[in-house]
C-alpha cells in the first residue's frame, strides 16, 4: 500500500467515524423525545403532592457518624482506660523490633535483655521479668507492671 492510499484510507475511516458519531448524537438528542430535557408538567399534574426530597449530604454524613458504621467511636473498654499515657518502663531491656499483624494477639516483640545480653521473641500476655506484655504496636510495647501501664519504645 502506498503512502497516498494509506492517507486516503485514514481519511475515509475518520470521516465515517465522524458521520457515525453525528448520527448517534442526532438519534439521541433529536429523534428521542424521552431523552430530551423534561418539559414543564401540565397544571393537572402540578397539583399532585410533591415527591419527598432525597436526604442531603450533611444528613447522610450525620447518620453514618451517629451509627458508627466505621467503628470510630471508642468502645467501652477504650473509654474506661485512663487518659494518662503510660510512663516509660524501668525494665532492664531494649526493644529490638516488633512484628505487627492484623490480629493484635499475634503481634511479636523482640526484647534484648541488657544484663544477660540475649534477645528473645515475646507475644501478648507473656511475662517479662516482673511485668506482663499487655499490647505490642509498631515500635513500642506496653507492659502491665504492679497495676499500672508502662511503655517501652524502640530507640532510634
Amino acid at each position: 500500500m502506498t503512502e497516498t492510499r494509506f492517507k486516503q484510507a485514514v481519511a475515509l475511516v475518520g470521516a465515517l467515524s465522524l458521520a457515525g458519531a453525528l448520527g448517534l448524537l442526532g438519534r439521541v438528542f433529536v429523534f428521542a423525545p424521552d431523552l430530551r430535557s423534561p418539559q414543564p408538567a401540565p397544571k393537572a399534574q402540578a397539583e399532585a403532592p410533591a415527591a419527598p426530597t432525597p436526604p442531603q449530604a450533611a444528613e447522610l454524613s450525620r447518620a453514618i457518624l451517629n451509627n458508627d458504621i466505621f467503628g470510630l467511636l471508642p468502645t467501652a473498654a477504650e473509654s474506661a482506660k485512663s487518659a494518662d499515657p503510660p510512663k516509660p518502663t524501668e525494665i532492664d531491656m531494649d526493644l529490638a523490633g516488633t512484628v505487627v499483624t492484623a490480629d493484635p494477639a499475634a503481634n511479636v516483640a523482640f526484647l534484648r535483655d541488657r544484663s544477660a545480653k540475649t534477645q528473645k521473641p515475646y507475644t501478648v500476655g507473656a511475662s517479662v521479668k516482673d511485668a506482663t506484655i499487655k499490647s505490642i504496636g509498631k515500635n513500642f510495647v506496653i507492659f502491665s507492671r504492679q497495676g499500672r501501664e508502662e511503655i517501652l519504645s524502640m530507640k532510634p
